[in-house]
């Protein structure tokens, strides 16, 4: 009788050739402590045997559901056909490699019940192993319009939200990747609310096989414009020295600080439920705990001069540009020592040193590193 009743919550899992492997992550599903939900596991055109092992799952549970779709190539073909199909008043996402924690469901539906639109769970990295490949810091679990602008937040099998909201800002949306961070975004932008909770109830697969992981980065934020570029090449060379190591993560730390004070102070700002931490000393444990500097800095033609520019792994020109106008406001700090550095790079004509411009933001190639939140 439990399994013909309208389900509570819609659970959308595209697939591509998962085969046997699938059912562990069905499973995962069939085992939450929440019991009202259908899965919509939607095939994108899979080639191996993957829809069998899906149809004999739903066999023994009706609330699982095969869709299946012509080759897309992309996830968000195979969402947008689960929202059609979803029945649901909350929907849920769940990737094929990744699996839930039991309570998974009654965390974020509990998050959405006190009042927000959009719930987020924490999670665990895993390797292919099994093994721990990363943590997730509080902070990535803190959420504004503006941290998510400025950086990807919430990979899908973490996020639940009310029915008719992705609908209502134009759907998943194919791109070169990141999907998920374009529509948290124009979610956002639609003044719907987030709510977050640090416990880790989904398991997340990180490693080189997975598609986040070869994304290219297409745009590229210009961080000082030098006209020389022998004097480019050095002051990049000069930052990679660990030189100027400290006196940059002191002024990270204080911008950052002035950012979340003032994110605070909006009212915007919002924090894990279940987390008492203090972000400012959590900001200060990150920045201090931080890998090598200036990494991922690269050097970019741009209009007869060298731009010393960021890697911005997002798919949407205009969301670069945002992030690039944003900038100047929340690492007031970084950018002034980075504009000192260059002036002492070149010969001492003011002409040949530009600060960043902060309405444009260049195009570019590369590929993404793994991230961890």
């Amino acid at each position: 009788m439990e399994h013909r009743r309208v389900p509570r919550v819609s659970v959308i899992c595209p697939t591509y050739n998962r085969s046997g492997a699938i059912i562990r992550t069905i499973d995962s599903v069939r085992a939450q402590t929440v019991r009202e939900w259908e899965l919509l596991v939607v095939s994108d055109g899979c080639e191996d045997d993957t829809e069998e092992w899906v149809a004999r799952a739903a066999r023994e549970d009706p609330r699982v559901r095969l869709l299946r779709l012509a080759r897309t190539g992309h996830p968000s073909g195979p969402r947008n056909a689960g929202l059609a199909e979803a029945r649901g008043a909350y929907v849920a996402y769940l990737d094929h490699d990744d699996t839930w924690h039991p309570h998974h469901l009654r965390v974020v539906l509990e998050l959405i019940s006190g009042g927000a639109d959009v719930a987020a769970s924490g999670c665990e990295y895993r390797d292919a192993t099994g093994g721990v490949a990363a943590e997730l810091p509080p902070l990535s679990c803190c959420w504004h319009p503006q941290l998510q602008l400025m950086g990807p937040m919430f990979e899908p099998s973490r996020v639940a939200h009310r029915s008719g909201l992705v609908e209502s800002v134009g759907g998943w949306r194919p791109g070169a990747g990141l999907e998920d961070w374009d529509l948290w975004l124009r979610l956002a932008d639609a003044g719907h609310t987030f709510a977050t909770a640090l416990e880790p109830t989904a398991v997340l697969l990180t490693d080189g096989g997975t598609r986040r992981h070869r994304m290219a980065r297409p745009h590229r934020i210009p961080l000082v414009h030098l006209a020389d570029a022998r004097a480019a090449h050095a002051l990049l060379r000069e930052l990679r020295t660990g030189r100027h190591d400290g006196v940059f993560r002191a002024a990270c730390r204080e911008d950052m600080r002035e950012w979340y004070a003032a994110m605070a102070r909006d009212g915007g700002f919002v924090r894990p439920t279940d987390w008492h931490g203090d972000p400012l000393d959590e900001i200060d444990r990150v920045v201090g705990g931080a890998a090598k500097l200036f990494e991922e800095l690269v050097l970019v033609p741009d209009r007869g001069r060298f731009a010393l520019a960021r890697n911005l792994l997002c798919a949407r020109t205009e969301h670069a540009r945002r992030a690039t106008a944003l900038l100047p406001a929340i690492q007031p700090r970084q950018l002034r020592l980075l504009t000192e550095l260059a002036e002492a790079a070149v010969p001492p004509e003011p002409a040949n040193i530009t600060v960043r411009e902060p309405a444009r933001a260049l195009r570019g190639t590369g590929h993404a590193r793994p991230r961890a939140g």
